[in-house]
């Protein structure tokens, strides 16, 4: 297995990794593995793909094969919780005179998964070849978003009693955008809270979470 070969192993892993990431939030590492690679003496280029597909499929979802025949494998895994893949793996099977070398490329976005690129890359050829299978993590499982009126919170649709056509969609992670797409944030504690859009303002949220008023606006969210 050549370098070059390697390298394009790492890419397609890379690529199919990148290509199912869009839209997903800035990760703060991809993780990649790259390397590991395993020789047989015997079989045929059919069986070389029959069993990437199966190894892969063990821990991935949706093993397909780059081109009819080419003997690259790839498939991803999806977290719940950043809505998007954030995994990938490739088994590229390469045919020789007798036999096949088989090779093993995995990335992995961090800390969006519990487990490295170098742990399922393993457990991929482990299952290839028939090595030892360490048990990954499971995925973590995503946060129920709160619903209804909260007091803790302000997630939900915001919409201005004194602006027409003003409404803001709050999240959970502190953010809010605006129905034009205008971007904002808010801080809360107790009643009193601070939202930064256009500028910083101070509101009072009420007892029953449904409204909030101060600092020129007036909110009324729909719960």
């Amino acid at each position: 297995m050549t370098r070059g070969g390697l390298r394009r192993a790492a890419l397609g892993a890379a690529a199919a990794f990148c290509a199912a990431s869009v839209g997903v939030p800035a990760p703060a590492a991809v993780d990649m593995s790259v390397g590991i690679r395993h020789v047989s003496p015997t079989g045929s280029a059919q069986e070389c793909s029959a069993k990437a597909k199966a190894a892969l499929s063990a821990f991935l979802q949706g093993a397909t094969e780059s081109s009819p025949g080419g003997g690259e494998w790839i498939a991803t895994a999806q977290n719940p919780q950043a809505g998007a893949a954030t995994a990938a793996a490739t088994v590229r099977c390469y045919p020789l005179s007798q036999g096949y070398v088989v090779t093993f490329t995995c990335a992995v976005q961090l800390p969006e998964n519990p487990f490295g690129a170098d742990t399922l890359c393993l457990d991929v050829a482990h299952k290839f070849y028939g090595g030892a299978i360490t048990a990954l993590a499971p995925m973590p499982t995503p946060t129920p978003v709160p619903t209804g009126c909260s007091t803790v919170n302000l997630v939900g649709t915001w919409i201005a009693d004194d602006k027409p056509g003003l409404t803001l969609t709050a999240d959970l992670n502190g953010n809010m955008t605006d129905s034009d797409g205008v971007s904002g944030n808010w801080i809360i504690k107790g009643t009193t809270v601070v939202l930064t859009y256009y500028g910083e303002h101070t509101l009072t949220l009420s007892s029953d979470g449904k409204h909030m008023r101060g600092g020129g606006y007036s909110f009324t969210r729909k719960c």
